[in-house]
């Protein structure tokens, strides 16, 4: 009976050089790579003899429980809210919208209101009151 000769197992390579070769790759690609700083448009704006600080207002949408809709301190009919908002925009001087619902309000109210003022091109702002002592309450504000 012939017997076979076992062949001695093969080294495993290891892994903790691996992990240095990777480490030294990235620290070389970091050191020469370039990083490139966007400068944007060298220009230099020309200067004014006098400036006018123009008015921002935001408007306000409270949406109440019974699904009641109020612009700033008008109460609407919620069918009436994308007209209102145009005039509301057509003034000019309104930098944004927040809305203010209450906790009860269904939630399809909400987006129908996000949705109108978002075709108008507003920016959008949902207020929310946050209890003290929940993690995420600033101290100070109301």
């Amino acid at each position: 009976m012939k017997l076979r000769r076992r062949l001695p197992p093969l080294n495993p390579l290891p892994m903790a050089t691996m992990a240095d070769v990777a480490f030294l790759l990235i620290i070389f690609f970091m050191l020469t790579s370039t990083f490139a700083k966007d400068t944007g448009l060298d220009i230099t704006l020309p200067k004014a003899m006098t400036s006018e600080q123009l008015p921002k207002r935001e408007v306000t949408i409270w949406v109440n429980r019974q699904g009641q809709v109020r612009v700033n301190q008008t109460w609407i009919k919620p069918e009436q809210l994308r007209d209102v908002l145009k005039a509301e925009f057509a003034k000019g001087d309104v930098t944004g919208v927040t809305i203010r619902g209450d906790e009860r309000v269904p939630y399809g109210t909400i987006i129908t209101v996000m949705d109108t003022a978002k075709l108008l091109g507003a920016d959008i702002t949902l207020a929310a009151e946050v209890e003290e002592g929940h993690p995420g309450a600033v101290v100070g504000e109301p």
